[in-house]
């Protein structure tokens, strides 16, 4: 039984659904991982992980909508101001997402239906560099 911590850097262009599936069966394959447990854990408060169909772009786009609609950026609407006018209400769709995913690693792959994808999803409009721990307990 072998257990590994450490951190991913990924880059994001700004409020988007960035696919890491590629990123983290890389990872995965490198590492040797062969049948165990990978938590990915999300290191902010203005992103977040989630598993999401990739068969049609437009879901993504459905999913960003939403977004914007359940949680606008309007000046004047939250309690909190900091610096940045998308702060608060990326911590608020944070919030609603989530920041850890868990997935089995099956014969050194992950399992992922056929149209599925994991995603960063990055809910600030700057791009940034977001800290990914992962963490893997397995063979």
């Amino acid at each position: 039984m072998k257990q590994e911590l450490f951190e991913l850097s990924i880059e994001t262009p700004g409020k988007s659904l960035t696919d890491i599936s590629g990123i983290v069966q890389r990872v995965v394959s490198e590492h040797e991982f062969v049948s165990g447990l990978l938590t990915l854990w999300c290191v902010h408060t203005g992103a977040a992980l989630l598993v999401q169909a990739n068969a049609d772009p437009e879901v993504v786009k459905d999913i960003e909508t939403f977004f914007e609609e359940l949680v606008p950026k309007s000046p004047g609407k939250y309690h909190h101001r900091p610096s940045e006018d998308d702060n608060a209400p990326s911590h608020l769709r944070a919030l609603l997402t989530q920041t850890q995913v868990s997935i089995p690693v099956e014969q050194g792959q992950l399992p992922l239906g056929r149209v599925q994808s994991l995603y960063l999803f990055e809910h600030r409009e700057a791009p940034k560099t977001r800290r990914l721990k992962v963490h893997y307990i397995g063979d």
